[in-house]
């Protein structure tokens, strides 16, 4: 397993790394005030192909893999930790295409989005379910040759974004076989019966809106229904295993953007004339940060290496999730220290 960038992911890293210094860096600060979707910035990022990195060629994709897409999640929450989220929460229905869909089904609706046509959305997580998969409600009832879907979901990311133009639901199509019944289907914005609620106001993640759908006797063509009848659970396990990497990546996005913005504060700032980072009370918690983000970068490679290979993955992609988010919240938090007093103002 090679864990150095190869010379495909260094250029995919500079390309981005520029799009970051010359678009997000400099622009994105009032969308983050307001919490609002950057549309105009979110275009031009899909316009540079960015959101194909991880997929076939042959569907206008970069062919990176998940290699590819953990440096591109990385590079944009580095960024901007919301810009991140908009990337990663339209990988999932993405990816699920890229995985189960037939060749008709990635050309119709996967090429697109590798092209940056629209932007699409997850529809999994319910009001009365969390992250139990297990335990979706929503219907999908055959009717000669369309699924009728009915049910909600929540906290779907991207939903509500001017950019929308998809989401991939997961749905129960045979209840009598429990989990090893459901299935998933893309269903198109603006199609009957297809609601979008409200945004709410997050602490984090501003800029990526996140929202209840609505599903109300909405009928979709079988065409439409990705992969087999009954694998929805299958399916949906080993896409929110894969974006498991991509949001630990995002994580140590923001890990590094904190001590990005503690080192520079740190360099300049004195206290009884003397630098800050003089005092090893401040530069031992610094080292134990670059140590973790050094081990969470290992952890988010090696499990993306493993799902490249298509070799078993969600025990590392789980492991490289739990450390990397928990690491990124505790570098937060000596980031800040560091700031003193300044560490709680927005400024």
């Amino acid at each position: 397993m090679l864990l150095d960038l190869n010379e495909e992911e260094r250029l995919l890293k500079g390309g981005l790394e520029q799009f970051a210094e010359g678009a997000i860096r400099p622009k994105i600060k009032p969308f983050v005030d307001r919490h609002e979707f950057p549309t105009e910035l979110v275009k031009e990022f899909l316009s540079l192909g960015f959101m194909g990195t991880a997929y076939d060629p042959d569907f206008a994709g970069g062919g990176l893999g998940t290699r590819g897409a953990a440096i591109v999640a990385e590079t944009l929450a580095r960024a901007e930790p919301g810009f991140g989220a908009i990337y990663l929460c339209n990988s999932a229905p993405m990816t699920v295409i890229a995985r189960y869909g037939s060749d008709e089904v990635k050309k119709k609706w996967l090429e697109p989005l590798c092209r940056g046509d629209f932007i699409a959305s997850f529809g999994v997580t319910e009001p009365s379910g969390g992250s139990d998969v297990a335990s979706i409600k929503t219907r999908a009832v055959e009717d000669g040759d369309s699924f009728v879907l009915s049910g909600s979901k929540v906290f779907s990311t991207n939903a509500g974004a001017p950019l929308h133009g998809a989401s991939t639901f997961v749905a129960v199509t045979d209840p009598e076989l429990g989990p090893k019944g459901l299935s998933t289907f893309v269903v198109p914005v603006g199609t009957p019966g297809f609601k979008v609620g409200k945004a709410g106001r997050k602490i984090g993640w501003r800029i990526a809106d996140s929202v209840e759908l609505f599903l109300d006797e909405c009928r979709v063509p079988k065409a439409n229904m990705i992969g087999k009848r009954g694998d929805g659970l299958k399916q949906i396990l080993t896409t929110l295993s894969i974006g498991r990497i991509l949001v630990g990546a995002t994580g140590l996005g923001l890990a590094r953007k904190s001590i990005d913005l503690a080192k520079s504060y740190g360099a300049d700032r004195k206290v009884g004339g003397v630098p800050i980072f003089n005092h090893q009370g401040l530069t031992f918690p610094l080292a134990d940060a670059l140590t973790k983000i050094h081990a969470a970068e290992l952890m988010i490679r090696n499990a993306a290496c493993l799902a490249d290979a298509e070799r078993p993955f969600r025990l590392e992609t789980s492991m490289a999730k739990l450390f990397a988010t928990e690491m990124a919240s505790e570098v937060a938090d000596i980031a800040l220290q560091i700031h003193g007093g300044y560490g709680v103002f927005e400024e």
